[in-house]
């Protein structure tokens, strides 16, 4: 895939557009110095990172919601999500919860770089007082189970949840089922054909 592509699978603006080239070349700069993504994927950075993290926009209404990204490591995909509101004109208090210091600057960096209005939280989520987000995402973070133990915990009563998964996520969800009661919805992946979306609504401890 190719950057024109992208463009027509999310509807983005040419200055928007520029903004991902920058975050590519960022990416690609930290990237020699810590650990953020497999350098092989840099390659298919467009469809691999960029257009499997900002498909999850196209299933859930943002505009004054707080939306709360679990694990956001190199941005993914909570700066995909920050440059496509932004695109889109959309009010929403993005947060981005990081614990690894390294991985929190260049997230910060970021954000500068590209005048983006995001809040970046250096700390544990399993630690943190409950962020009640109305939204909350999470992408190669941590297994379905622990997932639906952190949204528990953090997101508002009504609040729904954006999971991107591969595709182990049948699996992941058998096992999760043995130990919550949710309601959920399993949506095709735009990058990937053996990708999902989990979208979560309610959840129950059993």
């Amino acid at each position: 895939m190719k950057s024109n592509e992208f463009i027509k699978s999310l509807n983005v603006s040419r200055e928007t557009l520029k903004g991902f080239y920058e975050y590519k070349t960022l990416l690609s700069k930290w990237n020699e110095k810590i650990n953020l993504v497999s350098k092989n994927t840099l390659v298919e950075i467009w469809e691999r990172h960029f257009l499997d993290s900002g498909q999850i926009i196209k299933h859930v209404e943002a505009s004054g919601k707080r939306w709360v990204d679990v694990g956001s490591g190199a941005g993914f995909p909570g700066l995909v999500v920050a440059l496509l509101l932004r695109d889109r004109k959309i009010d929403c208090n993005l947060v981005l919860v990081e614990k690894n210091p390294k991985k929190g600057f260049f997230l910060k960096e970021v954000i500068r770089k590209l005048n983006l209005n995001v809040k970046v939280v250096n700390d544990n989520i399993y630690t943190l007082e409950s962020l009640n987000a109305d939204i909350l995402t999470a992408r190669a973070f941590s297994e379905l189970n622990n997932l639906i133990e952190i949204a528990y915990r953090h997101r508002k009563k009504e609040g729904l949840c954006l999971f991107l998964k591969g595709e182990n996520y049948r699996y992941e969800l058998d096992k999760t089922l043995n130990y919550w009661f949710f309601d959920y919805d399993i949506l095709d992946s735009l990058s990937s054909s053996s990708g999902k979306i989990i979208r979560v609504k309610k959840i129950f401890k059993r």
